[in-house]
């Protein structure tokens, strides 16, 4: 006989879970205890607002709790409708914070390995905190594990949360190693390209694309930023549909974006940049751009040449600074027509024109070096030269962009991409025509090894309709543009900034990481980190190297098996703290991370979180952490990736249910274990955050006397909000009120910010140049 199944629509699916919902709601035990019976007693109910932790779109959350007899319990998740983040609105996803923190499953207290098994079995011993810090400081001591033996593998939370503490953590131990997992597969992968035109250093909190003003949506190798919602940026796509933007979505399938938009052209896997070059070949050739932002504000009129090995170079005078043709006052001739003035300005021939010198750091190319005002060329006649560069001709940036992208036609790329030319012209025109208009940045995406320059090309379409930092455009985050302008006075007025490692942004953030951890000299042991040690070993080889192996895990497997040498000594890592990381999931294949975790020179794994993971199995000790509904942050945030500039926190809606510990307070006691300078991790958390020690160790001292649990991140957290109170001009408590009662403290508009920080029309981009750069030399 045949199967019989029951009829559910959607309607009386909602409906059935809106009941389930209610019912737990009404039974708050029911998932602890498996037991539906109500129990008696008035229930109250709290709100309490706090930052969701399942996706690095932070979106802003309004916490309900319901206490009944002295219990308090979370019983719904919902946008924070005070948020212009996420505007009130909460995926799928984020709802199951409150299942998370109710998992039966959470590592309720710390673990030991049980003595005679291997890692990668879940055998393990219940233990006090007591006795997990004692394991770890006799293992560190009995292994005589070193400093740069030690390796910190971090995952986007311990990142985006907590690294004001894990950077003073790793220079006060002299740890040089640190892997963002998985750091490969997203910040030094794709965004990298983007970086190198804009100056950003991570695209997810630092760029959210306006698409509420766009009047032209083109997502290219990107499903995940609508179709695995990130709900700020869902929430503004949605609005641009409704305001009549075109949607138009290049994917090999019929996506849950491609869905949802005006045209949705299906391309081979993998020959995304094929097209995307198609489409910078047509609007360069075809003058679909705006040649006015091109000129001012990227190094577009900027004079290049090839050296002997045929590589472009840019032209520069003896001091390093880049040089450009006059236009002959052709520009100011037009401006001048147009406005109807008396006295028109003097012509001269573009051959006769001179070259000019510009400032080497600027956002606008109208003046050079000497004040004098004019109008730089995007094109310069055949066999032009200066004096700094001898016999050889020079072209500008656009031109040898053109030269470059010749052989990339519409019909080169419908070879691979099996679009038709003649779509590829079309996309080519409406996007170059159509002002504002977006192209997608992309999220993710490491699925192919030309990721990085499929971005780059990406970033280079959008400064074509000069869409940066404009509205209908690219916006950058409120935090990137407090940063950025914190940075240009700094470099006007030749001063350095404190707190470098909270303070900078783009590119600069990520040159101070990678120049603390790169050099040996800045450790008394003389070692750099192992990736640029295993960089410089294949260099000398003649092998593959990388470039910029910033806190990827580049030659952390030849450390483990001992084939990494420095200064002709091995150089091995040999114990590992894992925070809120989960490396075996996130590498592939899973092998990789597996045989290194149970190597025989592997002495010590730590590893701190919530629940167990792919990874836990593989610890010798497993420390629980809080959930993010459990917590009190220990500082405040700005307010993620949100156009508008606010701050916001956590707050904890429930008592952290079991025997947990937060992150600061973890590695502080990891620093008793490690090196015991812990004054030193104190000092350097005040040098590159801007928490100052004193106050911090006088508020811990007062919170460990009253038996606060977690009471670091409880003195910081203290401190944190009477240091920004200051710089604010308001009193702690008018933060504090503000938080409780709103869950985001604003300070500025995305509109009010552009009138005079927008980059790179009001002050310069975070790029070497300043200018957005067609050129790029990272």
């Amino acid at each position: 006989m045949a199967w019989s199944f029951p009829r559910l629509s959607r309607r009386d699916f909602l409906k059935t879970t809106g009941t389930t919902g209610a019912a737990l709601t009404l039974s708050p035990p029911l998932l602890m205890t498996g037991c539906a019976s109500r129990q008696p007693g008035e229930v109250t109910e709290q709100t309490s607002h706090t930052i969701c932790n399942f996706c690095s779109s932070l979106c802003n959350v309004r916490v309900t709790s319901h206490t009944r007899n002295g219990t308090r319990r979370v019983v719904k998740l919902d946008g924070n409708p005070h948020s212009t983040l996420n505007r009130g609105k909460m995926c799928a996803r984020g709802q199951a914070g409150l299942r998370q923190t109710y998992d039966s499953d959470r590592i309720k207290t710390p673990l030991i390995r049980v003595e005679g098994s291997r890692r990668g079995d879940y055998a393990f011993r219940a233990a006090t905190w007591e006795e997990a810090w004692d394991y770890i400081a006799r293992r560190t001591q009995q292994a005589a594990i070193r400093p740069w033996e030690w390796t910190m593998v971090g995952g986007w939370t311990s990142c985006v949360f907590y690294m004001n503490w894990s950077v003073p953590f790793a220079l006060a131990n002299e740890v040089p190693n640190i892997v963002a997992s998985p750091m490969q597969h997203c910040v030094t992968t794709g965004h990298l390209g983007t970086d190198a035109v804009t100056g950003n250093f991570n695209i997810h909190d630092e760029i959210l694309p306006d698409y509420d003003n766009a009047k032209y949506i083109l997502l290219i190798g990107n499903n995940a930023s609508i179709g695995a919602v990130s709900t700020c940026r869902v929430v503004r796509f949605a609005q641009g549909k409704r305001n009549g933007a075109k949607v138009v979505v290049v994917d090999p399938r019929l996506s849950e974006t491609a869905a949802k938009a005006d045209e949705w052209i299906s391309i081979r896997p993998g020959t995304d940049l094929d097209f995307c070059l198609a489409l910078l070949h047509e609007m360069l050739n075809h003058g679909h751009y705006d040649p006015a932002f091109l000129k001012r504000h990227t190094n577009m009129p900027f004079l290049v040449y090839r050296d002997e090995k045929g590589q472009w170079q840019l032209a520069k005078d003896a001091e390093g600074r880049p040089l450009v043709k006059d236009d002959g006052g052709k520009q100011k001739l037009k401006e001048a027509l147009a406005s109807g003035a008396h006295e028109l300005p003097a012509v001269v021939d573009i051959t006769e024109a001179p070259v000019r010198v510009l400032p080497a750091y600027s956002n606008d190319n109208r003046h050079d070096v000497d004040g004098y005002a004019f109008c730089p060329a995007l094109e310069v006649p055949q066999g032009t030269r200066t004096e700094y560069t001898g016999d050889r001709e020079v072209k500008t940036v656009l031109q040898a962009q053109l030269q470059e992208l010749e052989k990339y036609t519409p019909e080169w790329a419908e070879r691979t991409t099996g679009i038709p030319a003649e779509t590829i012209r079309r996309i080519a025109h409406e996007f170059g025509s159509t002002r504002p208009a977006i192209i997608d940045p992309g999220w993710h995406g490491a699925r192919y090894g030309n990721v990085m320059m499929l971005r780059r090309v990406q970033a280079m379409i959008q400064a074509l309709n000069g869409g940066i930092d404009r509205e209908g455009g690219w916006i950058m985050s409120g935090e990137f543009h407090h940063k950025a302008a914190r940075q240009w006075q700094a470099k006007k007025s030749g001063e350095n900034m404190d707190n470098q490692l909270a303070s900078l942004a783009g590119l600069d953030f990520a040159n101070l990481v990678i120049g603390a951890l790169s050099k040996g000299e800045n450790f008394s042991h003389g070692h750099p980190g192992f990736a640029w040690a295993w960089s410089r070993q294949q260099k000398e080889a003649g092998k593959p190297w990388v470039a910029l192996p910033v806190m990827a895990d580049e030659g952390l497997k030849e450390s483990v098996e001992g084939k990494l040498k420095w200064e002709g000594e091995p150089y091995l890592t040999r114990a590992l703290f894992i925070n809120a990381a989960n490396p075996v999931r996130h590498y592939y294949p899973d092998t990789y991370w597996k045989e290194m975790l149970q190597h025989k020179n592997m002495e010590l794994v730590v590893l701190l979180d919530v629940l167990p993971s792919d990874t836990t199995p593989y610890a010798d000790v497993i420390l629980p952490n809080s959930t993010y509904l459990e917590r009190d942050e220990p500082t405040l945030y700005g307010n993620g990736v949100n156009q508008d500039l606010a701050l916001t926190t956590r707050y904890r809606a429930i008592d952290p249910l079991y025997d947990s510990m937060e992150s600061p307070d973890v590695l502080l006691k990891m620093t008793e274990i490690i090196s015991g300078n812990t004054d030193g991790f104190l000092k350097y958390m005040e040098a590159l955050t801007g928490l100052p020690a004193g106050p911090v160790e006088t508020a811990l001292a007062k919170k460990r006397e009253a038996g606060v649990k977690s009471p670091f991140s409880a003195a910081c957290r203290e401190v944190s909000f009477a240091v920004k109170a200051r710089e604010l001009g308001v009193t702690p408590e008018d933060i504090d009120r503000t938080l409780r009662e709103k869950g985001v403290y604003h300070e500025a508009s995305w509109r009010e910010i552009l009138k005079h920080a927008a980059v790179p029309v009001k002050m310069p981009a975070v790029t070497p140049s300043g200018r957005i750069e067609f050129f790029s030399g990272l």
